[in-house]
This record gives C-alpha cells, sequence and structure tokens, in this order.
C-alpha cells in the first residue's frame, strides 16, 4: 500500500522500502521485484463498500496497479529530480539471488528464483465492477506519500 498514512511516522513495510529508495540504501540498484500496489485510500474505500454496499459478494482484489520496484522508484525520481538518490538501476537477477539472501534473511533463494522477474498480473475489474472503485495513478499514491515523508522529517534531500 502506498499513499499518505493516518501516522505520520508509520513503520510499514510500505515506508520502509520507499524510505530505503531515497537515503540511499538502494542507490545502486533494486531487482525487478514485481508486486501489486494499492492506494491506501482505494483500500478504506473498499472496505466500505464491501460492508455497506448491498452489491457486494466475495472477495475482492483491491490491486489498483501492476508494478514493480523499479517503476516506483522511477515515479519518485520523475517528481522529486536529483534531491534524492532514488535507485535508477535495475539489479540482474543473478546478483540479487547471490546476495539479497545475506543482505535480508527474508528475501530467500527461492523468492527471488519465483518473483524477481516475474510481472506481477493481478485482475482488479471486480472491484472496479461491483464497488465502484476508481484506482489513483501510482505516481499520485507514491509523490503524496513521500511528500509526507517529507514534511514530517522522515526523509531529507541530501
Amino acid at each position: 500500500m502506498l499513499g499518505p498514512a493516518i501516522n505520520p511516522h508509520a513503520t510499514s513495510e510500505s515506508f520502509t522500502l520507499v524510505k530505503q529508495f531515497a537515503d540511499g540504501t538502494m542507490k545502486s540498484g533494486v531487482p525487478n521485484y514485481g508486486m501489486g500496489v494499492v492506494d491506501v485510500r482505494e483500500v478504506a474505500e473498499a472496505h466500505f463498500q464491501a460492508a455497506f454496499n448491498p452489491a457486494a459478494k466475495g472477495r475482492y482484489i483491491t490491486s489498483g496497479h501492476n508494478s514493480s520496484f523499479p517503476e516506483i522508484a522511477k515515479a519518485l525520481s520523475d517528481h522529486f529530480g536529483n534531491r534524492f538518490p532514488f535507485p535508477k538501476r535495475i539489479l540482474p537477477k543473478w546478483l540479487v539471488w547471490l546476495i539479497a539472501p545475506l543482505a535480508d534473511k527474508h528475501m530467500t533463494r527461492r523468492i527471488i528464483s519465483r518473483n524477481v522477474g516475474v510481472p506481477w498480473i493481478a485482475d482488479n475489474s471486480k472491484s472496479i465492477r461491483d464497488l465502484g472503485l476508481n484506482y489513483r495513478p501510482l505516481a499520485e499514491s507514491a509523490v503524496e506519500m513521500f511528500k509526507q515523508m517529507i514534511d514530517n522529517g522522515v526523509v531529507a534531500a541530501k
């Protein structure tokens, strides 16, 4: 999930990832790790509609965008320019497979083999049709989240 948070000093994995994009942790590059991205405000709206819309039935995929680490980094870099050391390169899968498990125990070689370089594809048409969701552009969610992080001193330009 991306987008501005209720808690300006949130500690979610999304905030950690975006902070690492900005603080130089990933300036040498990012893996081409595919994932679904949704704005937190659409998730709230989906929950509301699922609870109070009589047409809502079953489960819904609330993934606004089939995205990836490089795409999120590019959206931030396009907006904020060179004020932050956003990653610009995609790391080769073999290098991620070799190094990532040493840096992060949760990034196992099995996860890397099955996910890096593999596009994330989710069908959100049911949430659009039944719940009336209108997903914001990825860049809007990422930029608004990052602006909040700047405003609250979580990240600072170099």
